[in-house]
């Protein structure tokens, strides 16, 4: 669903990717929170939440979510990202 790479304070990286299980539990704690809100309106701290559900739920990360907000910077790749998904002209 959503492709993260977390790069840690100590300089650790790692990637993952939150699944629709990841964006439930985002779900269930966020109020007014919805599949379709993340997608129309991407906030970070929104995309946060959701790749610490992600690297909890995967075992790459054991902190607080405040520790995760502390000490990791993210990437992210919605699926499909920048590619066209139309076929070139030959």
């Amino acid at each position: 669903m959503i492709d993260f790479t977390v790069s840690q304070e100590d300089g650790e990286k790692f990637s993952v990717k939150a699944t629709a299980r990841d964006v439930l539990a985002w779900e269930k704690t966020t109020k007014s929170a919805s599949l379709k809100a993340l997608m129309e309106d991407l906030r970070i701290s929104d995309l946060y939440k959701v790749a610490f559900h992600a690297a909890r739920r995967t075992g790459q990360f054991a902190g607080t979510m405040q520790e995760f907000e502390r000490d990791c910077d993210l990437e992210f790749d919605l699926d499909g990202g920048d590619e066209d998904p139309t076929r070139s002209a030959r």
